[in-house]
């Protein structure tokens, strides 16, 4: 069977797809096919060769053509053309709530109806975090040219009910991220690298608290630095970390100023580069004592996913079906959202159960080893892909 695969393949989506794709390749002939120009910020530095090191080890940086760009119908043009030459059984795009690109999505699955190609859609997030005027209407007409669609949580799969969605839709959940854990640094390393790094020296007996991930405002940054003043009332010796590239962010600047409103210039760090050395990756990670996420809107996180891996205790808030169900598991500890009073007394909990602490992330780390499987993902999509295909030469042979 072969299947032609579009996705980005950089961030979060990109380690989701590599993930995913070493897997399918198992199963099927694929053919990868990612984007040129994703959005704005690629205009003056086009993504033409992959350079992530994780999605290096599964997909040779010859393999993927670069075609598509945001703003180009030329793009579209050769996309179609691409699909011609390689005639595929089935066409699989991995979509995210990216308002420049619909058009492209649209347009593209319009035309593979025409041509009765089934499209299998990802919807990594179905609607964007911040609904804008005509948003609703704007994305549901382009998921309506697809032949299924896949989401990863029950909230999303109701959204689109909700919407009016008429299509099948299937629920397969993120998979886990073990293998970004190379075990390349242990705690001690890490916070070696990690101090270098900041500027500042990270004692083996200090706790360590990290935010990590695209700067955004939804991510709720915001509520873990009001939180810090609560945990250092309580842990003098707290150090707070925040890594991650503010490109996206809709206002960089409120948290220095935040950071200095409460004073917390020496207790609370700000690494706003992108993260593309993988031992400083890695680093962050281990040299935490917890890792918190004080999302205030999120369908998934992919980066729960890899503070999981690399063996650490996650909190993060209390956000719809996909949160309760891991909470349910025991693998996370949750608080609430948009509230630094209640992150502060989970933080301060877990940094005082040492014992409790490190149960939870070696608990959560067996759990998502066995429940979150790649193999059994790609399975899965291989089922939609073969049942649309056969549903398609039936129609075909009629």
């Amino acid at each position: 069977m072969k299947i032609l695969c579009i996705t980005p393949l950089r961030g979060g989506i990109g380690h989701w797809s590599r993930c995913l794709i070493e897997e399918l390749d198992r199963l099927a002939d694929v053919v990868i096919v990612t984007f040129r120009k994703k959005r704005r910020e690629d205009d003056d530095r086009p993504f033409t060769r992959i350079t992530d090191d994780f999605i290096l080890e599964a997909i040779d940086p010859d393999r993927p053509y670069h075609i598509i760009e945001y703003n180009s119908r030329g793009s579209l043009k050769e996309l179609v053309s691409l699909t011609d030459k390689i005639r595929p059984d089935c066409v699989y795009f991995v979509m995210w709530a990216g308002r420049q690109i619909v058009w492209f999505l649209k347009e593209y699955c319009r035309i593979l109806k025409q041509k009765k190609i089934p499209v299998v859609l990802t919807l990594h997030d179905p609607y964007p975090q911040i609904i804008q005027k005509g948003d609703i209407q704007l994305f549901t007409d382009a998921y309506r040219y697809a032949d299924h669609l896949v989401v990863m949580t029950e909230d999303a799969l109701n959204d689109l009910k909700r919407a009016g969605i008429k299509q099948p839709v299937s629920v397969i959940p993120h998979g886990n991220y073990h293998a970004m854990n190379k075990n390349l640094v242990d705690r001690k390393k890490a916070r070696m690298i990690v101090s270098r790094h900041l500027s500042v020296q990270i004692k083996d007996s200090d706790n360590v608290v990290l935010f990590i991930g695209f700067i955004r405002n939804y991510k709720g940054l915001i509520y873990l630095i009001q939180a810090a003043p609560y945990v250092l009332e309580k842990l003098p010796g707290t150090i707070f970390i925040a890594a991650g590239s503010m490109e996206l962010a809709e206002n960089p600047d409120q948290y220095s100023r935040e950071l200095h409103r409460l004073g917390l210039e020496n207790s609370f760090f700000l690494y706003t580069g992108f993260i593309d050395d993988y031992l400083l990756f890695e680093s962050f990670y281990k040299s935490a004592d917890v890792v918190v996420y004080p999302y205030i809107g999120i369908s998934q996180s992919g980066a729960l996913f890899t503070a999981i891996g690399m063996k650490r205790p996650v909190i993060i808030s209390k956000l719809g079906s996909f949160i309760k169900e891991l909470e349910e598991q025991g693998v996370i500890v949750t608080s609430e959202p948009g509230n630094p009073l209640s992150i502060a007394e989970k933080i301060v909990y877990l940094l005082t159960h040492e014992k409790e602490r490190l149960e939870l992330a070696e608990r959560a780390y067996r759990i998502l080893k066995e429940k979150y499987s790649w193999r059994v993902i790609a399975e899965e999509y291989m089922r939609i892909f073969e049942g649309l295909t056969k549903r398609e030469n039936k129609r075909l042979n009629a």
